[in-house]
């Protein structure tokens, strides 16, 4: 004859597929939550909230500061949230990040957390980005959070840009020594890291000598060897490939890490040889 059922095991077992099924109905309830959620902007980019903080919100010209998971084709292929005090920071709508990402920045404020979809028409489009982010890929964004907006100011970079597009190096060094020397240096973004978005803008413009002319400036009285690298590229770019490996030479008699002695033996040779086939 069957025994009957232990009733506390019976209670056991209605209350585990009880519990499963609040479980399983409410992670399907988050889904289609988020799926309703989800804001679709004009130029393709879809995003929901995880979190919306209440900090100031982000307006052109200010510092921000986020920790962001990058995910292309269901793989990581960059973190902010791996290493201990890691984040990317750039200023707002000035530049320097593709499309998607300002857009979706300039939408946010300080605490806010977000999943962001960007379609390649506002990534990397249909070149990608070297052997990581295929043509046309969408990056999928799975944590974007702001950490720290500031207030907007003026960028050095685009101003010391200008200064040399429209009036020459005369006065882009006025310019750069009177915000640095005064209290005008309060109204800008300024430091090392503004000096260097100067030289890619001017490496895009493919204003060679006036690249030249400005690093040969700031590199003066400097052990900066980034400085001086901006300074031998300038040359090259110009094809004054032997005053170039004469400044590699000078570089050479300074004090260098192992690394950076390779790097410009290496360099030295690759401008040796491009003379020989002129």
């Amino acid at each position: 004859m069957k025994q009957p059922m232990n009733k506390s095991i019976l209670i056991v077992l209605v209350l585990s597929v009880f519990f499963f099924s609040c479980k399983t109905d409410k992670k399907s309830s988050d889904a289609t939550h988020k799926a309703k959620d989800t804001i679709t902007t004009a130029s393709g980019l879809k995003y929901f909230y995880i979190t919306k903080g209440t900090g100031k919100k982000v307006a052109p010209g200010a510092k921000v500061t986020a920790m962001l998971s990058l995910k292309v084709n269901d793989s990581v292929i960059w973190t902010s949230y791996a290493a201990k005090d890691s984040s990317f920071t750039y200023i707002a709508d000035r530049g320097g990040v593709i499309e998607g990402y300002n857009e979706m920045a300039m939408l946010m404020r300080e605490g806010d957390d977000v999943a962001a979809f960007l379609p390649g028409s506002i990534a990397y489009g249909e070149k990608g980005s070297g052997k990581i982010i295929p043509p046309n890929a969408t990056l999928e964004y799975n944590q974007f959070k702001i950490t720290h907006v500031s207030e907007s100011r003026l960028v050095l970079s685009d101003s010391l840009f200008h200064a040399l597009k429209n009036t020459g190096i005369s006065k882009m060094k006025s310019m750069y020594q009177n915000i640095t020397s005064t209290n005008d240096s309060v109204l800008y973004h300024g430091g090392t890291s503004q000096l260097n978005a100067l030289w890619r803008k001017l490496s895009r413009a493919a204003m060679f000598k006036e690249g030249f002319e400005a690093f040969t400036y700031f590199s003066r009285g400097t052990e900066n060897t980034t400085f001086k690298f901006y300074v031998i590229r300038s040359l090259e770019n110009m094809g004054k490939i032997e005053a170039a490996i004469a400044k590699v030479n000078s570089v050479l008699k300074g004090d260098l890490s192992k690394g950076q002695k390779e790097y410009y033996i290496k360099y030295k040779t690759d401008l040796t040889k491009k003379l020989g086939k002129k």
